[in-house]
């Protein structure tokens, strides 16, 4: 077991053995996937892969200096990452790392569901590189919405960390509600993701920081 201790931030992710299809919040609208892309990287860039968890990793997040909490990678089930995010909640994420939604741990029951996938990641990535996708977000008890999220990996920055020092790509990501008009602000998330360990290490929500304080990977 190899240990990295580090101020950085990590992000989401069912201890459920139903699959997102198993449930009823899956049944309704779904937006239309990933739209455009940048196709190819300009001569000579560097490009980073996709990376892999493994069953057993776990994130130690510090949000606002103060609330901190721990969550861990339960389970790979046909190329899902299960998420336990440590309160009660268990969130799926593709083999793509895209955001596919959230579900009880006690009865596995949806809670939200992002259809068909909002495409966090589209690899490799690059510095420059754009790519946005569209879906369908829908919470339990709640009116489905049909969101457009856009992605830009903007810089490679040094990323300062309890742990030491780590290179990480700067992903903004900025989402629109499809025909909100101006009822709908349109919000902006920035994303510190580090090609090693392969893994979040900040973020930063509207006004408030978020950063990993420990991820303790399984070799």
């Amino acid at each position: 077991m190899r240990q990295l201790r580090m101020l950085g931030l990590a992000s989401l992710l069912l201890a459920s053995c139903r699959s997102v299809a198993d449930n009823p919040l899956d049944n309704g609208p779904v937006g239309r996937g990933l739209l455009s892309v940048s196709t190819e990287p300009p001569a000579g860039a560097k490009t980073w892969v996709c990376p892999k968890w493994r069953v057993g990793d776990s994130f130690s997040m510090v949000r606002g200096e103060h609330m901190r909490g721990t969550f861990s990678v339960r389970a790979i089930q046909d190329g899902t990452y299960v998420v336990d995010m440590g309160n009660g909640r268990l969130v799926h994420r593709d083999k793509d790392f895209g955001t596919l939604g959230e579900w009880r741990a006690d009865t596995g029951v949806a809670q939200r569901v992002m259809s068909p996938v909002d495409s966090r990641y589209h690899w490799p990535l690059w510095v420059g590189k754009r790519w946005q996708c569209e879906f369908v977000d829908r919470v339990r008890g709640g009116q489905p919405v049909l969101m457009n999220a856009s992605y830009e990996v903007e810089a490679l920055d040094r990323v300062e960390v309890i742990a030491g020092s780590y290179d990480a790509l700067r992903i903004r990501r900025t989402l629109r509600l499809v025909d909100g008009g101006e009822k709908f602000l349109t919000r902006t998330q920035m994303i510190w993701y580090a090609p090693d360990p392969g893994i979040e290490v900040r973020q930063l929500l509207s006004d408030t920081m978020i950063e990993l304080a420990e991820f303790v990977g399984q070799k």
